[in-house]
């Protein structure tokens, strides 16, 4: 070969390397969609939070829970009872609640902390409701599946509960 054909070849070469490049790195500048948040939630977006009792076949199925949220009352459930615990508004001021339940059956007790924010809000779409479910196994909560064991109660020595 010829040496003027080779050094032709050889800026060719480089010439179609470096416009390659240009190519691909004006491609991914040009065709990137802009960064969204994973979840997007309306500013008034409501969010209900539901404890459901499915303690069907227990032989005792109450169960009772009360929350940090509001009066403290104790709620009493039966198997199939469904019970709003909260429901959030996000306004653009107050976009994040915490609370704790506490809930009891005859299979002991679970204390469960709750956070509401517009991360839990989109976890919960497209009805907005997120269900914390009593079962045998523990307290279900469905959307991230995450199971909170149930609790043996404490026992005292003597076999009676503590004088206060």
């Amino acid at each position: 070969m010829n040496p003027k054909t080779i050094v032709t070849n050889l800026l060719l070469l480089l010439l179609q390397i470096s416009n390659f490049s240009t190519v691909v790195f004006s491609f991914q500048q040009v065709y990137r969609k802009p960064y969204k948040s994973e979840f997007s939630i309306r500013p008034s977006t409501v969010t209900s939070i539901i404890v459901v009792n499915e303690l069907y076949g227990v032989k005792k199925g109450n169960a009772g829970f009360v929350c940090a949220h509001g009066p403290k009352v104790w709620r009493k459930s039966k198997p199939g009872d469904r019970y709003v615990v909260i429901e959030f508004k996000d306004t653009g001021i107050t976009r994040y609640k915490f609370l704790h339940c506490h809930l009891r059956s005859s299979l002991g007790y679970v204390n469960v902390p709750i956070s509401i924010h517009p991360d839990t809000s989109a976890m919960c779409y497209p009805t907005y409701t997120c269900h914390y479910i009593i079962r045998e196994d523990g307290v279900y909560y469905k959307p991230e599946k995450k199971l909170f064991p149930w609790l043996p109660f404490p026992r005292s020595k003597s076999g009676r509960h503590p004088k206060a």
